[in-house]
């Protein structure tokens, strides 16, 4: 799966997630909006159970008061019909939309959304009305009558209507008006679908963005390396013209000593002057070549973790006869756990010698040059080289890196340059600075370390440094 396909993968299953994020909140909406409807049918339910219960003592009034508060509740706009059924089901009293309400006699308790309302049925009990009984009238026990409020004469039960006045259990019907619930839903909706469009067009500007930044990158990415390649092939040029430069004069001189050979041909020591003269310059010629193929050829690192302890052993004994001619130390200074880099362990050694060994021309007597390993904000590594010679001007910080130039007599020019391929080719920085105090500090940043352990054994300690920064 390559990196567009990923990213639209990643981009559906997120706004994915997030619709359906979404969805559960919608569903929790409804449920909370559906619940208010509830709440309010019950609210109008208890109310008209009540009044029904506390009313039906009220005798020949109680019917028309009952009929009279079924039609309040259903002018109210919020109730579309309400009715009172026996437990029968047959209808007692009925208002409001009848087409809204069952047909009898089949009704059970609950609630149910119904075309054009909520429905909510509930059923309630009447205690039969008391007619006093032995003890409670005129000719009860004890002669002592209920009296006014405290009961009904025995002819007064006759006025209540037979349908409430034997008690027993009743159902009451209501039918809400479920417009607000639907507006109240649909809102829910449209913000739903709103807000999930919003959602998907988000993140298409997120991963449109990604991609851009992606390619960005990647655009930046080949232009560095264009401009890297390009700069090689001038460089490269340049090496051309300066080996051709340099090869013509050993060869001049070579045809020369070796005509002037041929004239002395009975002089043996003049031959051997002349012919140690001809193998000086053919050794030139072979130096120049040498370090022409090193900076030309292609640099492809195999990366792998490198002692750097073990890497400045190797090299402080391949130097060990320079830096005795010129009465130099070469310390290592290595924070604790940088140790070990990621590089390719021949290439970094090609570098470093390059560094070295033009440090050890440049370093005064008894001084020292030193490798430094210090680890950055970043997270990477930079590696030092530091000497105390006379430093490098601050208009030559650049030049100096260019193929065939050199401030050495006897320097070949290429040295540095092969030391900048080299960085470049493992994606590090460098940079030459001033030391305080004087010398040359030549900095490689951008170093990746390694959690190589060291091998059992090992146990190597670093010399200190000659002095500090």
């Amino acid at each position: 799966m390559n990196r567009k396909s990923l990213a639209i993968v990643v981009g559906l299953l997120a706004w994915t997630g997030f619709v359906a994020w979404q969805y559960q909140r919608l569903s929790y909406e409804r449920e909370l909006i559906g619940q208010s409807t509830r709440h309010s049918a019950r609210s109008v339910m208890s109310a008209l159970i009540g009044g029904i219960q506390s009313h039906r003592r009220l005798g020949r009034f109680f019917e028309q008061q009952l009929e009279s508060m079924l039609v309040e509740v259903t002018d109210s706009g919020e109730v579309l019909a309400a009715e009172v059924r026996n437990d029968s089901g047959q209808p007692v009293m009925r208002a409001g939309r009848l087409e809204l309400l069952a047909d009898p006699p089949a009704i059970e308790p609950g609630d149910a959304w119904i075309d054009g309302g909520f429905r909510l049925v509930h059923h309630f009990h009447i205690e039969p009305v008391d007619d006093g009984g032995p003890g409670w009238g005129p000719g009860g026990p004890g002669g002592m009558g209920m009296g006014r409020g405290m009961g009904r004469r025995q002819d007064e039960l006759g006025d209540l209507p037979e349908r409430f006045g034997t008690g027993g259990t009743f159902y009451a019907v209501l039918v809400l008006d479920r417009g607000r619930h639907d507006q109240l839903v649909q809102r829910s909706v449209g913000s739903f679908v709103f807000v999930s469009i919003a959602g998907g067009l988000v993140l298409l500007s997120v991963a449109l963005a990604w991609q851009a930044s992606v390619r960005l990158v990647e655009a930046k990415g080949r232009e560095q390396l264009l401009e890297t390649e390009t700069r090689h092939w001038r460089e490269l040029s340049q090496a051309a013209a300066g080996l051709a430069h340099e090869t013509r004069n050993p060869l001049g001189l070579i045809r020369g000593w070796t005509q002037r050979w041929a004239q002395f041909e009975d002089d043996p020591a003049t031959q051997r002057q002349h012919a140690h003269a001809v193998i000086e310059e053919c050794d030139r010629v072979t130096a120049r070549i040498n370090h022409f193929l090193a900076f030309a050829r292609p640099c492809d690192p195999s990366l792998q973790p490198v002692d750097m302890e073990e890497m400045f052993d190797q090299l402080r004994l391949i130097l060990q006869p320079d830096l005795e001619s010129a009465r130099l130390s070469m310390d290592f200074e290595a924070a604790s756990g940088t140790r070990w880099i990621v590089a390719d362990r021949e290439l970094l050694r090609q570098l470093l010698f390059n560094l070295l060994q033009n440090a050890v021309q440049f370093a005064p007597e008894d001084s020292s040059v030193t490798i430094r390993l210090t680890p950055e904000s970043s997270g990477t590594l930079t590696l030092a080289v530091v000497d105390r010679g006379p430093g490098v001007p601050p208009e030559l910080e650049e030049a100096i890196f260019a193929p065939y130039f050199t401030t050495r007599p006897n320097g070949t020019g290429l040295g540095l340059a092969i030391v900048r391929r080299i960085a470049l080719a493992h994606g590090w920085t460098l940079q030459v600075k001033q030391r305080t105090g004087g010398g040359a500090v030549f900095s490689i940043g951008g170093i990746h370390g390694s959690n190589q352990t060291d091998p059992p054994g090992r146990g190597r300690r670093s010399e200190p440094a000659a002095t500090a920064e």
